[in-house]
Parts: structure tokens; sequence; C-alpha cells
């Protein structure tokens, strides 16, 4: 038996969503790994983690390997492969998308959200860590056999070592590596990254997937969000504070932005880049994520997507119900839901409206509603 505590409802626990401990087998993963996703027609109202506008629908993720399209005619669910929580989901162009859940699993569509295939999951991931690990631990060991002095060799070993055990550990227990966000550069190549540090990378549009073990991160915190940026680079932020950033292949480790974990990281349509997090914390970046600035809010919500309206106004999806709105990224004003549940994710319709996606699904609202409610 294998105690598994949902690093990804973890993540998002200032959310109210439950996080309970559960003892579960590596078959009955494996079963939620092979099961297709029910269909049910209250899949609108069970929780929702993120959507993305694409071409003239919304694509919407969520509990139970749901994944809902929302046209302006009907919301339908998808035919998906796997009855688990996904947790993102990211469409490079009109066509071609994936999702990213617990178990470590991948799906992609390549019709625009209608079909999905499973890529990859937890079993095959702590596999290819294996692999590594396993080169690693070899590679160090003959560099420390040849200057046994080295502290620094030393304590690389035992880093390595420590992933081997990791690696043979998840071997065992079945797939397992939940992963929290997605993000790919083109049709060809992305990331995926998760809980406990994980990240990996594709340049095959992700008919093969390899593990990234690059990243600083001794005490394995969460990666929660990867984005690109406008000159090629790659973000990763997460728990602490922690941001990286990858230019021309190599991976450089900031300083942390804040204590507070980072959720999200977000493109506005002039190339900068906004992370935030736990109790309000807002960043913004103009130099493609090399030095950021705090954004003070007066609320202390916590901060998990958002997206920005046609005419350039910035809308921040947040805990208790909380949507924080700003025309010009100094001064914000905050909506209050009559219910409580957390919003993890918006965007607009082109009727005027907008949608909003958390715990309790979907609730499309019309804007002109939202505007004359702010405080």
């Amino acid at each position: 038996m294998n105690k598994f505590l949902s690093p990804a409802l973890l993540m998002l626990s200032g959310l109210a969503l439950a996080v309970q401990a559960l003892n579960v087998s590596a078959a009955a993963l494996a079963d939620r790994l092979e099961r297709d996703s029910r269909h049910t027609a209250l899949a609108i109202e069970q929780p929702l983690t993120d959507v993305q506008k694409v071409g003239d629908q919304l694509v919407m993720v969520g509990a139970a390997g749901h994944i809902l399209l929302r046209s302006p005619s009907a919301t339908l669910q998808a035919n998906t492969p796997v009855d688990l929580l996904l947790t993102a989901v990211y469409f490079v162009d009109d066509r071609n998308g994936w999702a990213v859940g617990h178990d470590g699993v991948i799906l992609h569509s390549s019709d625009g959200g209608n079909t999905w295939v499973r890529q990859l999951e937890g079993r095959a991931i702590s596999q290819l860590m294996l692999k590594w690990a396993e080169s690693e631990v070899a590679r160090l060991e003959l560099a420390s056999a040849a200057a046994p002095e080295d502290e620094s060799l030393i304590s690389a070993l035992d880093n390595a070592n420590f992933a081997l055990d990791d690696a043979k550990a998840g071997v065992e227990a079945g797939p397992s590596r939940p992963l929290l966000d997605v993000w790919f550069r083109d049709a060809q190549e992305g990331w995926a990254v998760g809980a406990y540090g994980m990240i990996v990378h594709t340049r095959d549009g992700g008919s093969s997937w390899e593990f990234l073990p690059g990243l600083e991160n001794p005490e394995r915190l969460h990666l929660n969000a990867v984005l690109g940026t406008a000159d090629g680079s790659v973000l990763v932020a997460g728990e602490g504070g922690r941001m990286y950033r990858q230019s021309a292949g190599q991976w450089q480790t900031l300083e942390p932005l804040t204590k507070a974990s980072l959720y999200k990281l977000m493109t506005l349509r002039d190339g900068q880049t906004l992370a935030m997090g736990f109790g309000g914390a807002l960043y913004l970046s103009a130099d493609q994520g090399l030095s950021w600035q705090n954004i003070p809010l007066n609320s202390k919500a916590s901060l998990y997507g958002g997206t920005q309206l046609n005419d350039g106004t910035l809308l921040l999806t947040g805990s208790a119900g909380s949507l924080m709105y700003s025309n010009d990224l100094k001064h914000f004003r905050l909506w209050q839901g009559s219910a409580k549940s957390p919003l993890l994710g918006a965007a607009q319709l082109a009727e005027g409206q907008l949608a909003l996606i958390g715990s309790n699904g979907l609730r499309v609202l019309p804007l002109a509603d939202i505007k004359e409610q702010l405080q």
C-alpha cells in the first residue's frame, strides 16, 4: 500500500478544495489511467482547474478526467482516456493541445480538443528518472574515485544516490509523479512541470519525453507553473517563490521573488510577464523574466489565474471567489462573488460574458455586471 497525498490539490489548498490522504494500491492508480472518464451532465458543476480559449470555443479541464468544450451554442464533454484529476491545459494553435494531471499523465489532442490520447504517465516518468539516476551515480562514482577529497563531488554523489532511491521507489509504487502545468513553444517542443521538482521535456510533440534534472532544487519543492517568453526563454515558478529561467538551453536559478508559493505565470499582450501566488503575491517582469517588480494589492486573496480582456483590462482570479480588476497594472479593484468558492481561471466569451472556473465548476457572468459591482 502506498500513502498518497495529492500534491496538485495541496497546491490548491488555499482554494478550499478538499485534500485527504488516501491509501491506494498501485493497481488502483493504474485503473484510473486505464479507465475512460465518465460522461455526466454534472461535469460542468464539478471542479475545473484550467481554461483556455481555442478558436471560438473554451477548453476546460478538471476532476475525474473531465475535459469540457464550450462553444457559443453548447457545452460538450470530450472523450478522455483517464479518470483522474487534470490540472492544466495548453493549446499551441487551434488544433494541437496538451493536458496534464495526476499520476504523471500527459494527454494530447490534434483536433482542437474533441479527442485525446495518452502520451505519458507516472510509471514511464519513474523509468526515465531511474535511467538518469543510474547513469549519474555511475558517473559521479568514477569522478569521486579520481578525486576522493572533492567535497562537491561527495555532495553531488549523495544527491544522486537519493535520486536513485527515489526513482526505484517510484517504479515500485506504480504511477504517481503528479504534473501541475504544461507549456509548448510550438507543435513539437514543450515542457511539463509538477510535484517534488518534476520537469519533463519533449522535442517531437510528445511522442517521446525526457526527464530534466538540471534545476537547483535540493528541497524538491513543487514546480507549479511553466511559461515561455517572447525572446524564446522558458520560465518555471513554484513553492517558496522559486523562479528558474532557461535561455539558450541553460537553466539559471533566479533569486526567490517571495517566500510565498507562486501558482501561475501569465504573458500579457505587450510581452510583459506576471507571476502570481499565495496571499496576493503579484510580480511583473518587463525583461523576459530577468528581473521582477512587486505589484502591491489591497487584498490578501491568493491568486491562481486570470485573463486579459479584449480591451486590455486585466482580470485575476483568486481565493474566496475574488476577482482583481485593473486597466493599468497599478490600481486594482476587487469583485467578490456571492459564492466564496475559489476561482482558478477566467476567459472572455464573444458575447460579452466572462467564464469563471473553479472548485464549483463553470460559471458564466455578464462582464457589465462585474464592472458595476467592483469595489
